[in-house]
């Protein structure tokens, strides 16, 4: 399977379903605490043993019926979630996260960035046929909002946008508890490096640049804000919507749609040149520039999706994240067996899992031995023998990856119904949601809060279940939660962020997790600001 992976949509056009992915070649590592077509020829990849013919006996029996609750249910419309209400039930929260996914995945307005188009259809949702950018592909970047790349334009039709980034902690990227892991790439089956993106909504985007924030003075200056703190509202507070928001000196004000905050980070593959599993993916055209070689264009298709929504209700965020169903098989404790999936009469047979291999053996991979999430080492300066310098892992040497943590039949069944919405032939019958976290004790921050943030009792909690994206968080799927590095999220400090040159002349930026102090201001929960801050 000829598969290749996308980095993060950054200088490129928001408002569109095409992008650049330039992606450069240096990585950065979190500290303790968090953690193509390239140049010449490729062997033609192994494909391991299709398992679409197994999901009946594998999956779990998932009526047509909606298993949501009242307060959360999933409907295919255009309808986007702003008030958490879950009972302490894991079901409605995984239910909300299936109506964000399909508002966020609706036809973006042509010519007005972050609206859902009002005359896309439900029969029109995830049609292979429609290029058109979805809603939160015409979301700013993080370059964008912070002022590090030229905005779009809003012109309707598709186009290329630019991406960098084969590691979550860089420059242009929103950090989590490390994208891939330690800031090491990931690479498929197909000898194919995966890129990350990140997007801002317009309440978000709107919130950072109305209130200066693109600096390191103006994040002091709101966080410190000694008029919030009289009033006992406003600061650094990310939107939350509902007519509930502030400036940073706690007057009242309204940002974007009034939806709260969204932050989404994506995974991307390339995908096969003859566009034969255009079908199964959410696709989009890319302008890559590997981190050895030269730059092309190629198909990509979406493979992982965080979303995180500061809504009323939930101060702490709601965290949701979903892949597409081909990616990996469970762990299994050592023995791998295909995911168990809700029945779905619209799937075609998988081709193959795209990060790992069946056939795998030490003498067919020589840098990882077969060994399941094995984290790359130093890279090689070639993609070819003789590698250099010695004991490096070339970019193109394809990963192992399993999933640690199964996913839960709650979650399956959310899945299973928001499937049964959907149309037959929409690339979307190929995704599921992995699991959301979600506050149980909610716990609104004060002005002037500093790290580490309370994490709001979130739910599910590491020592319950740890959720991880296998795509976003494959090195690092039984060790960290999201909030247990994002409750460190400090405001950009010249001594928090580093920049140094990298391949390309581009700039990578080092963040340094984990090394706060305790009394350091607080971004909410955002990595967004240490990773986008230039000055």
């Amino acid at each position: 399977m000829d598969l290749r992976n996308f980095t993060r949509l950054y200088t490129g056009l928001r408002n569109h379903r095409s992008l650049t992915l330039a992606l450069v070649a240096a990585f950065l590592v979190a500290a303790a605490g968090c953690a193509s077509e390239m140049a010449g020829p490729k062997p033609k990849p192994e494909v391991a043993p299709a398992y679409g013919q197994e999901q009946a006996a594998q999956s779990s029996a998932t009526s047509t019926a909606s298993p949501c609750p009242a307060s959360s249910t999933i409907q295919m419309q255009a309808s986007m979630p702003t008030i958490f209400l879950t009972s302490g039930n894991q079901i409605g929260a995984d239910c909300l996260a299936w109506q964000e996914f399909i508002y966020l995945n609706w036809r973006a307005q042509p010519g007005n960035p972050g609206n859902p188009d009002p005359t896309a259809s439900a029969a029109d949702f995830g049609l292979p046929t429609d290029i058109q950018p979805k809603v939160w592909e015409s979301y700013e970047s993080l370059g964008e909002v912070f002022g590090t790349s030229k905005k779009a334009s809003k012109s309707s039709g598709p186009k290329l946008l630019q991406l960098a980034d084969t590691s979550e902690f860089a420059n242009i990227h929103l950090l989590s508890i490390g994208q891939a892991g330690n800031g090491k790439w990931l690479t498929s089956q197909g000898g194919d490096l995966v890129y990350y993106d990140v997007r801002l909504n317009l309440d978000e985007a709107q919130f950072i640049q109305q209130n200066h924030l693109t600096t390191f003075a103006g994040q002091q200056a709101c966080a410190s804000n000694q008029q919030a703190q009289q009033k006992g509202v406003g600061g650094l507070n990310l939107p939350q919507g509902g007519g509930q928001d502030t400036d940073c000196s706690g007057n009242p004000q309204t940002y974007g749609l009034n939806l709260g905050t969204i932050e989404l980070k994506s995974s991307w593959v390339q995908l096969p040149a003859d566009h034969s599993l255009d079908y199964r993916y959410l696709t989009t055209q890319a302008n890559i520039v590997p981190p050895i070689g030269k730059p092309y264009t190629a198909t990509v298709g979406l493979v992982g999706l965080h979303i995180i929504h500061k809504m009323q209700g939930g101060p702490q965020f709601v965290w949701a994240t979903f892949e597409q169903i081909d990616n990996d098989p469970d762990n299994n404790n050592g023995n791998p067996q295909p995911p168990q999936l809700p029945p779905n009469s619209n799937q075609q047979p998988s081709p193959g899992y795209v990060f790992y291999s069946a056939s795998c053996t030490p003498a067919t991979d020589p840098f990882y031995q077969c060994k399941p999430n094995e984290l790359p080492g130093t890279a090689c300066t070639t993609l070819a023998p003789p590698y250099q310098p010695a004991g490096c892992d070339p970019y193109n040497a394809p990963n192992q990856v399993t999933r640690i943590y199964s996913v839960d039949s709650t979650a399956n069944s959310a899945t299973g119904y928001a499937w049964t919405l959907m149309p037959a032939n929409s690339v979307f019958n190929y995704y599921r949601l992995i699991e959301v976290q979600w506050p149980n004790a909610p716990s609104p921050l004060p002005p002037g809060s500093t790290t580490p943030l309370t994490t709001g009792d979130i739910t599910p909690n590491a020592s319950t279940l740890i959720t991880a994206n296998s795509t976003a968080e494959t090195y690092v799927q039984n060790t960290h939660t999201c909030l247990s590095c994002h409750m460190n999220a400090p405001i950009a400090t010249p001594s928090s962020v580093a920049l140094m040159r990298v391949q390309n002349g581009s700039m990578q930026r080092q963040i340094l997790l984990g090394k706060q102090t305790t009394n350091t201001y607080a971004s909410d929960y955002s990595f967004i600001f240490t990773a986008g801050t230039q000055h």
